[in-house]
């Protein structure tokens, strides 16, 4: 028997699966690339037509195996619901269409071609969010692509599921993971991938543990090997010998049982051992995941990311369609508190408007400067939010504020619609702002003067403090919540909200790590927010801990020079005082 292949990758989706592989045969799309004549436009042009419908028809049936699964995961849906919606997008598939006609070639490369072009200006913009969201594009075109050269697209013969397995594959779209549901499939992995894909966040809602990233991970293993896929540490093990299959076996049962309990607390309060109280928020970008949320035991919704409903579309999405989703959101959650953060994403692919690209995106005409720069659009979002509040509590955050003027802009752009709308707007809601530029750390006394609360944005603050692209592997060791300039920068940033009374949370990653918690909790921090699903595990290490503990460690790291002194001394205090069930690393 062949030793046992050990990869590592990027956990997605927490839980442990054994079993054989099924491994996804991604047989390359080779283009045709075919001169036509005018005679023939129309025949390609059905062609294309038809398999649009085909793939419709394939979508369609992800979207029912995910509603007949019942519970919250009918309600997911609305990722397959987009990729629907980008088969009647103008830019990709009507453009398509007239570039059959205008440059006479064949369906497949029209469509190819405007792929490209749809998914480079994307990638281009220098968002990781919305290089990300890009792949959905891929996806869709890539499966209206395989209908028109007829090559299998399903990962699943429904109709004979067969036996348990894993999944293998260089890359799985959101459509194709929801084909898991109610089938054999216990895991999957996959070569490419991130935490924040699409694919990712359905496999999180959808309970099935994923590890993406896997480097040449379909290169050691062929189908029917038995795999280890653990989604807890992120990592894939290939023809585990017996000795390993019984110690995953036995991790498999450890996390069944911690996931039952931790999500048994799920009505208990965050407390400290000394009695200090915590609230756990969830950051969500779809309303479906208000019921991933509440199920974990969220008190709120501290990060709700509006960005979903702007992106894959030719318009914007209009007042009304914002309206009954951030509806949806508030009366799920309701009467726990709804705080809305306005569109985060760059210049958009509105190529009347803006360009489509720019020299340093990351840098550039995005956020809040993108609503000032597209007031209709902006003010179309503020009405629908105003109007949402009525229904119950609702909050407005602005996104990369950086200065004082910048904040009154917005909070002037706010009063305006206000007046506007008359008595269809008599909710009250709060404003507040992230904190996530060095600039407004270093101001955050001043715009604590002028909002309700302050949301301390860790992920853009590593990153543009450090000087590093978040998205560059080659820095991606740099990238620390633990480096001592970033804790003075949350101290700071804290410090300066409590002086000013006004509420303060943090919603960046580092929200979520365990041993990010004591350090944040002793520099005063009470309000976090983080994905659903780590709400258990982070509740679990409040109740462990004592904040006058937690204030003492702050005193000690705050003397350090080094991040990996930081992270050695939150490691040393958690130690002895975390639950078995939570894993340290």
């Amino acid at each position: 028997m062949s030793r046992p292949v050990k990869l590592r990758g990027v956990p997605v989706s927490a839980g442990v699966a054994i079993a054989p592989s099924r491994v996804v045969d991604r047989q390359r799309i080779r283009i045709p690339r075919l001169r036509i004549e005018y005679a023939d436009v129309a025949r390609e042009q059905g062609r294309l037509a038809d398999a649009v419908s085909e793939a419709r028809e394939q979508l369609q049936a992800a979207l029912k195996a995910i509603t007949d699964a019942g519970g919250g995961h009918g309600d997911h849906s609305l990722i397959i619901q987009a990729h629907l919606l980008m088969l009647d997008d103008e830019l990709l598939i009507e453009g398509a269409s007239k570039l059959i006609g205008e440059k006479l070639i064949n369906a497949e490369w029209a469509l190819a071609r405007q792929m490209d072009e749809v998914t480079q200006a994307l990638a281009g913009l220098g968002d990781p969010y919305l290089a990300e969201r890009s792949q959905d594009v891929e996806f869709v075109g890539n499966r209206v692509l395989r209908c028109l050269l007829g090559h299998v697209t399903e990962i699943l013969d429904h109709d004979s599921p067969g036996d348990p397995c894993v999944v293998i594959a260089p890359f799985l779209s959101p459509a194709e993971t929801a084909q898991m549901v109610a089938g054999p499939v216990l895991a999957f992995a996959t070569e490419e991938g991130t935490r924040t894909s699409h694919t990712a966040i359905m496999a999180q809602a959808l309970g099935i543990p994923a590890v993406v990233g896997v480097e040449r991970l379909t290169d050691h293993l062929e189908a029917g090997d038995q795999v280890i896929i653990d989604g807890l540490e992120g990592i894939v093990i290939i023809r585990p010998d017996e000795r390993l299959v019984e110690t995953y076996r036995e991790k498999e049962r450890r996390f069944a049982q911690a996931d039952i309990e931790m999500r048994s607390t799920r009505d208990q309060p965050a407390v400290t051992r000394d009695g200090v109280e915590v609230q756990l928020h969830a950051n969500i970008e779809l309303p479906a995941e208000t019921t991933l949320a509440l199920d974990y035991g969220a008190q709120g919704i501290g990060l709700y990311r509006t960005e979903f409903l702007y992106l894959d579309r030719e318009i914007p999405p209009t007042e009304e369609e914002q309206l009954e989703t951030y509806r949806s959101v508030i009366r799920t959650m309701a009467p726990r508190p709804v705080i809305f953060r306005t569109f985060d994403i760059g210049a958009d692919k509105l190529p009347d408007t803006l360009p489509s690209r720019e020299k340093n995106p990351a840098l550039g005409l995005r956020a809040i400067r993108l609503g000032f720069r597209l007031r209709d659009m902006f003010k179309a979002q503020l009405r629908a939010l105003l109007m949402a509040a009525n229904d119950g509590d609702v909050k407005i955050m602005f996104p990369m504020i950086s200065g004082m003027t910048e904040l009154r802009q917005a909070r002037a752009l706010v009063e305006e619609t206000k007046k506007e709308l008359g008595n269809r707007a008599e909710g009250d809601v709060e404003i507040g702002c992230m904190v996530e530029l060095p600039s407004a750390v270093m101001i955050s006394d001043l715009l604590a003067r002028e909002v309700d609360f302050f949301s301390i944005g860790t992920n853009d603050m590593i990153q543009y403090s450090l000087a590093i692209d978040r998205g560059n592997d080659h820095v991606a060791y740099l990238y620390t919540p633990y480096h001592p300039s970033i804790l003075r920068s949350i101290k700071r940033t804290i410090d300066a909200g409590a002086a000013a009374g006004i509420d303060i949370s943090i919603c960046g990653t580092a929200a979520a790590e365990p041993m990010m918690l004591p350090i944040l909790l002793g520099f005063g921090l009470r309000t976090f927010s983080m994905s659903p699903t780590s709400i258990p595990r982070v509740k679990a290490v409040v109740r462990a801990i004592e904040s006058g503990e937690a204030e003492r460690l702050v005193e000690e790291v705050l003397g350090m020079d080094s991040a990996i002194d930081v992270e050695d001394a939150a490691l040393n205090f958690l130690k002895d005082r975390t639950p078995a069930q939570i894993d340290l690393p």
